[in-house]
C-alpha cells in the first residue's frame, strides 16, 4: 500500500518541459554579468536548478575521465560553481556552493570515491528485493558520498537506507534516516523527493505509535504539491 501510494503521488507531479531553465538562455545571462536574472529564474524554478548546476559538474568530470581537455573540464566546474552561487543566493543557502566546489576540489582519488557511491546507490536500488542487502550497500553510498561534500549523493543514501529501515519494519531507524532525507532533500530543492521523505517519516512515526508527529510531516508534504500536480 506505501509503496502504491508513494507512486500515484509521484506520478501526479510534473515539472513542466518549457525553455526556462535552457543552457543558451543562462549561460547568456551569465556571460552579460545579469545574474539577478539568474537568482530570479532560480526562484520561480527552485526543483530545476540542482540538476542544471549538476550538468556542468558531471560534465567535468566526465572530460577527465574520457581522458578530454583538463582546462575544458575546469572551465566546466567553474560555470557550474558559478551557476551555484546564485543558487545559494536565490535560496539564502550554502549547500549548492558547496557541493559545486567540491567536484573541482577532488583529487583522482577522491573522484573514484566519488564514482563508487553512485555504483553503490544503484546496486542498492537493484536490490530492492533484499532489504537487508539493499540497506548495506546505501549505507555504503552514504559513507562514500559524505566526506567528499556530495550533497545529492547523500540525499539519495538517507531516502534508500530510510526506504530499506521501512521494508525491515525498522521504523525508528526509518524515521531518523526519513528526516535526514528530507533535510538535505529541502535545502537542496529537490521537492519530489522532498515529499516522498516526508510522506515516509509520516509513516514511519505512524508505525511507531505517534500519529500525531506523522501527520505533521504529511502536512509539510501537502504543503509542497503544487496547483497542477
Amino acid at each position: 500500500m506505501t509503496n502504491y501510494f508513494l507512486t500515484i503521488l509521484t506520478a501526479m507531479i510534473s515539472l513542466g518541459d518549457d525553455d526556462t531553465m535552457s543552457r543558451p538562455r543562462l549561460e547568456k545571462m551569465l556571460a552579460d554579468g545579469d545574474t539577478q536574472w539568474i537568482v530570479q529564474t532560480f526562484r520561480r524554478n527552485a526543483d530545476g536548478v540542482l540538476p542544471f548546476v549538476d550538468q556542468y559538474l558531471e560534465g567535468g568530470l566526465k572530460i577527465i575521465e574520457d581522458g578530454g581537455d583538463a582546462d575544458k573540464a575546469v572551465e566546466s566546474f567553474r560555470t557550474g560553481l558559478k551557476f551555484a552561487k546564485s543558487a545559494d543566493e536565490a535560496f539564502q543557502e550554502v549547500i549548492f556552493g558547496e557541493y559545486a566546489a567540491s567536484f573541482g576540489s577532488w583529487s583522482a582519488v577522491e573522484q573514484n570515491r566519488f564514482r563508487a557511491g553512485q555504483a553503490a546507490f544503484r546496486a542498492g536500488r537493484e536490490a530492492a528485493d533484499d532489504p537487508a542487502a539493499a540497506l548495506a550497500l546505501f549505507e555504503r553510498s552514504l559513507a562514500l558520498a559524505e566526506p567528499l561534500g556530495d550533497s545529492w549523493g547523500t540525499a539519495m543514501a538517507y531516502m534508500g537506507i530510510a526506504q530499506s529501515h521501512m521494508a525491515l519494519d525498522a521504523h525508528e531507524d526509518a524515521k531518523k534516516a526519513g528526516m535526514k532525507a528530507a533535510e538535505f532533500n529541502g535545502r537542496l530543492r529537490l521537492r519530489v523527493t522532498h515529499i516522498r521523505a516526508r510522506l515516509l517519516s509520516g509513516l514511519a512515526n505512524a508505525g511507531l505509535g505517534k500519529p500525531a508527529s506523522g501527520r505533521g510531516h504529511l502536512r509539510i508534504a501537502w504543503d509542497q504539491l503544487r496547483e497542477g500536480d
